[in-house]
């Protein structure tokens, strides 16, 4: 077995080995001491290439050194192509910027009542969601859309939407904030993805976002939440008099679901003791560019508290889909007043003429978007879809008068692409009854556009 040693260690092995012979050996020979002399200025300069070389490593490791803090501290941006998100490089932080927009236009073919044609911006959200590290999430939603209100009334709180806080490291999950209340189908659903433009009546009931502490969980084919909400974002804390609070749980269930086939069941069941006694329940007829309510309780006064009991079912099998809702509310008041009883339904069918399925998510229990075959722009026509609806709302309840409303809604949506959709519905108000208010009897045409966009 043989070795070989490096150039530089055969020198310095060599100098070494010179430098241990005394100097006196060579002294009485000049040219034995002039290649002392050339040995002695090899070692000196092969100690300075060794001290640069030393140096240029150290260098190098600096640089690597911060080159791996540098890349550590770096942000990604990534985009799904509907969205953009910036996340870290270790994958610690993500950030999702995104939003939507939603333009509406009606005319209405009013019988007394005056209902205001007119175009206006429905929705304009910013929307910015993302995690901290693995199990924390955050999501800030803000509507521009929203009217700020007037005077005393003015506050920047009224456009806020979702802003909470989640933490998934746990089961259930745990979040706290402004969110839905979980209470109804097409009320959790996003208006993204609703098949008609507005809610339905039963709209009249539902209890919308609220700050407050949520529990949620769910599976392939189930899901469940439950929480205790006080008031929106939007109520003054400042004002005098006590805060409502209410109580709040659902559960569903898909006893079928596969690819492009689903069943879906659900119940939803809330308790509320409201604000200083007062409630009231009203509702638009399925168009909000107008701001008239041919239905409206008025405030109550001497509430003590309120339950809501609802009811859905909804089937997807292929290009068709089905879905329904009840809703019943009963409202117990001070002795001196009568208690109330109301209720709200409807019923609806979809179907796809170029052969989607809605999208749907078992863990949530909502409906998801739809998703076209093909995309417009790229050699394709897009999704069309084709609804009809009717829903009920009744807010008469023996001699008292809130007024009962009918209506039946024609739709059709076009998906351009996964988030662009232009829809078209004609609502006709079949009927209102609501004894002594110039409202009773009304039977209106509304005519109803929209084009929206998110991401």
């Amino acid at each position: 077995m043989s070795f070989k040693l490096k150039p530089i260690t055969q020198n310095l092995f060599l100098a070494g080995l010179i430098s241990t012979f005394p100097i006196g050996v060579y002294a009485a020979d000049s040219e034995s001491e002039l290649r002392i002399q050339k040995l002695e200025q090899q070692v000196n300069q092969l100690i300075e290439k060794l001290a640069a070389q030393s140096a240029q490593i150290n260098q190098h490791q600096e640089d690597i050194q911060e080159t791996k803090s540098v890349t550590k501290g770096a942000v990604i941006a990534k985009s799904n192509g509907r969205s953009l998100s910036f996340e870290s490089a270790d994958g610690a932080f993500k950030a999702q910027v995104g939003g939507r927009l939603q333009i509406d236009a009606a005319a209405h073919n009013e019988d007394e009542i005056a209902l205001g044609d007119g175009t206006a911006f429905r929705r304009a959200f910013l929307d910015i969601r993302g995690n901290v590290y693995e199990n924390w999430n955050y999501r800030f939603q803000y509507d521009f859309a929203r009217p700020s209100g007037t005077g005393e009334n003015a506050t920047g709180a009224r456009g806020i939407r979702d802003a909470y806080i989640q933490y998934t490291g746990l089961t259930p999950a745990i979040t706290v904030g402004q969110f839905k209340q979980p209470f109804g189908l097409e009320h959790l659903t996003s208006s993204l993805n609703t098949t008609f433009i507005e809610r339905s009546l039963t709209n009249v009931f539902n209890p919308d976002r609220a700050i407050g502490l949520g529990l949620s969980h769910g599976g392939d084919n189930w899901s469940a939440s439950a929480g205790a909400f006080g008031e929106k974002s939007e109520v003054d804390p400042g004002e005098e008099g006590n805060e409502g609070w209410g109580l709040v749980a659902r559960g569903t269930f898909n006893p079928i679901i596969e690819k492009n086939k689903l069943i879906h069941l659900g119940a939803a069941v809330l308790h509320r003791n409201p604000e200083d006694g007062q409630l009231r329940f009203r509702e638009r007829p399925e168009a909000n560019i107008s701001g008239v309510r041919l239905i409206d309780t008025g405030v109550l006064e001497n509430v003590d508290d309120f339950q809501q009991y609802g009811l859905e079912a909804a089937a997807v099998f292929g290009p068709l889909s089905v879905q329904s809702e009840y809703i019943n509310t009963r409202v117990q008041r001070a002795s001196a007043s009568t208690d109330l009883d109301f209720n709200a339904w409807y019923a609806y069918a979809s179907y796809f003429l170029t052969g989607e399925s809605r999208g749907y998510k078992a863990n949530t229990g909502t409906f998801d978007r739809v998703k076209p075959n093909s995309t417009v722009g790229q050699g394709g026509i897009g999704a069309w879809e084709l609804g009809i609806r009717f829903s009920s709302a009744d807010l008469n309840d023996s001699s008292f008068i809130g007024g009962e409303q009918d209506n039946l809604t024609f739709g059709v949506n076009w998906y351009t692409t996964d988030n662009i959709r232009l829809s078209a519905n004609y609502i006709k108000v079949l009927d209102v009854d609501r004894p002594g208010n110039p409202a009773d009897g009304e039977k209106p045409d509304i005519a109803l556009v929209r084009a929206q966009i998110d991401f």
